[in-house]
């Protein structure tokens, strides 16, 4: 991944619309304000596969946490196919 490019706060407010047309197409910025880095300009489809992959880090040091801790793990699809028969157990309990 390419570093963003750097742009001015003032030379974004001025060209926001093309901007936002830059961004959408995979080009994010770093927006500069008195010589510092103030914000990230990012198109939305960047946002949400940044957040993922936060995520999906996250649960990867949980997973080494608790082996490292001890703790017992088992596969996704074995939890997954547990939660949905309780699921369903509960659903088809009720009148």
């Amino acid at each position: 991944m390419e570093r963003p490019r750097l742009i001015s706060v003032s030379e974004a407010r001025a060209a926001l619309a093309s901007l936002i047309d830059q961004v959408e197409s995979g080009e994010p910025f770093l927006l500069v304000s008195r010589s510092r880095v103030r914000a990230v300009l990012m198109g939305i489809s960047q946002y949400d596969a940044l957040l993922e992959r936060l995520e999906d880090l996250e649960d990867s040091l949980d997973v080494l946490r608790a082996k490292a801790e001890g703790e017992a793990t088992r596969p996704l699809e074995e939890y997954l196919k547990e939660r949905e028969a309780r699921q369903t157990t509960r659903v088809s309990g009720r009148p």
